[in-house]
């Protein structure tokens, strides 16, 4: 008997290899995956911006990067002593506005560059709520703001598609072979509703279904289905009952990499899983003859597989413990 629903996941044109420079922006999930990319020794670029929710005011700001587009002024603000912008998270501030505008003209540079040179771009969306200012710009953070200075509506699917297009074309002008990954973020977001969360999931998976049909480099990965018909059930999910927990993203991981890593990347995957497990090791004594020729053994399996990732702070770890 079938005690499961199976999510089928696509059959990808391309594989990603621990060559490939990997770029992963979007809601907190983006965030997690990234970090396990970072985990296995991939070059991944996360978040530059911060968390950012919803897609328009996230693709406009690759967008401008691309574009080297001027800072908006219109959207400075001081909050306890510091200085922030609305089209960043709250973790990107400085002490000042023109320490700020510098920083922001900083990371633009970086993330056009970063977006040149990647092989594969991850969008994570998670909301499709979008808050503006009275003016009518979009913000990607209110900044902990009054409430009455913003206006709360639904992006529908076609408005999404629309600030897509405009990135696709600006970031295919400057890397015509990278591809584009979107999935919808398994977090519901329940302190708009319950049902204004499925509402809000729906405009998302309506516009990333009609993005991969249209681009032939767009693919769909399908993390929101996997996390609500595979792992139905609230042992999966974080106290808040909202946020899948480690085991759930180790699922969706394991799932993301079995349908885009290639064979000799799932295969280093393997022995870096066995290398850490070693090096994560401690013996009783870890001066004792026999755990420093274990300590011995695992720095030579570190020095072999520094040859194809870069493993020298744990190969500085296992000199320090060695005698």
């Amino acid at each position: 008997m079938n005690w499961q629903i199976q999510v089928p996941i696509p059959e990808y044109s391309f594989k990603l290899s621990h060559s490939d420079k990997v770029f992963s922006v979007g809601s907190c999930f983006a965030q997690h995956m990234a970090d396990r990319l970072l985990y296995y020794k991939f070059s991944c670029t996360s978040n530059p911006y911060g968390t950012l929710f919803h897609p328009i005011p996230l693709l406009q700001n690759l967008t401008d990067a691309l574009k080297r587009a001027e800072i908006d002024e219109n959207l400075f603000l001081k909050r306890d002593e510091a200085i922030f912008h609305y089209s960043c998270h709250s973790s990107v501030w400085a002490e000042s506005k023109d320490d700020l505008k510098q920083k922001l003209q900083d990371l633009q540079l970086s993330v056009a560059n970063e977006l040149k040179e990647s092989k594969l771009l991850i969008l994570t969306f998670g909301t499709s709520f979008l808050y503006q200012l009275v003016s009518g710009k979009a913000v990607a953070n209110c900044h902990k703001q009054a409430k009455n200075i913003f206006t709360k509506e639904l992006s529908s699917s076609q408005e999404i598609q629309n600030v897509f297009h405009s990135f696709y074309s600006e970031l295919k002008k400057q890397n015509p072979k990278i591809q584009i990954l979107v999935t919808v973020s398994p977090v519901r977001h329940i302190r708009d509703g319950v049902h204004e969360n499925n509402v809000s999931k729906s405009a998302l998976l309506l516009a990333c279904d009609a993005i991969q049909k249209t681009f032939d480099d767009v693919h769909y990965f399908p993390a929101y289905e996997i996390v609500l018909d595979e792992l139905r059930d609230y042992r999966f999910y974080e106290k808040d009952r909202v946020h899948p927990n480690e085991e759930a993203r180790a699922y969706v991981w394991d799932k993301f990499a079995e349908a885009i890593f290639t064979e000799n990347s799932l295969i280093l995957n393997r022995d870096l899983d066995k290398l850490f497990s070693s090096i994560d090791h401690r013996a009783f004594r870890e001066t004792s003859e026999a755990h420093q020729r274990f300590l011995e053994k695992t720095l030579e399996w570190a020095l072999d597989l520094n040859e194809r990732v870069n493993l020298k702070e744990e190969i500085k770890e296992l000199k320090k413990r060695l005698q």
